[in-house]
Order: C-alpha cells, then sequence, then structure tokens
C-alpha cells in the first residue's frame, strides 16, 4: 500500500461539504499559514513535525489531509507520519495554491 493518496482541491471540498471526519494538516510555516489556510487547519511546519509527533497521536486512526504550499512539502510529511504508524493519510495535491485557485 502507498504511504499515502493523492486527492484533487474538489475531492477535499466535498469531504468538507459532506461534513467527513478528518483531520486537516498544514506543513507551511507559521508566517505562511497566518497568510491564509484552510478553515480548520492544524497548523505544524514541516521542520517541527518530527519533533510535535505526539500531537497528533489522538488521531492517529483518522483520516489526515496533508497541504502546504504546492504539494511538495506535505509529500515529505506523509512519509513522515507513516513511518511513525499513521496510516489514513492524503496529499492535497497542488496544495492550497491549488485548492484557492479551484474555490
Amino acid at each position: 500500500m502507498d504511504m499515502y493518496e493523492d486527492i484533487s482541491s474538489s475531492q477535499l471540498n466535498d469531504m468538507i461539504k459532506n461534513k467527513e471526519k478528518f483531520i486537516l494538516l498544514d506543513v507551511r510555516t507559521k508566517e505562511e499559514y497566518e497568510t491564509a489556510h484552510i478553515p480548520n487547519a492544524i497548523n505544524i511546519p514541516l521542520n517541527n513535525l518530527e519533533f510535535q509527533i505526539d500531537d497528533l497521536l489522538p488521531y492517529e486512526e483518522d483520516n489526515i489531509v496533508i497541504y502546504c504550499r504546492s504539494g511538495n512539502r506535505s509529500i515529505m510529511a506523509a512519509s513522515i507520519l507513516s513511518e511513525n504508524g499513521f496510516n489514513h493519510l492524503y496529499n492535497l495535491k497542488q496544495g492550497i495554491v491549488g485548492y484557492l485557485n479551484y474555490l
């Protein structure tokens, strides 16, 4: 099984509209997050992820949608989470840039 599954902006939008249960993880910097983010996202910058992995343990069995600016850092984050036992990982293709353009 792949460590994560890519999802599109429209798939994420459907998940939000359908009130599916999932965690939204923004792995951009605090500054990027404060500029713009998807509502209800948890911000843990990629550089801090390994040190803050315990913050996500309550969500280990939940679906986690990971995003960054364009989709590169989120892939690295998915790899880190996968190595730490998280199995329900989704990477937002094209990141927040693609998502905001979609809306």
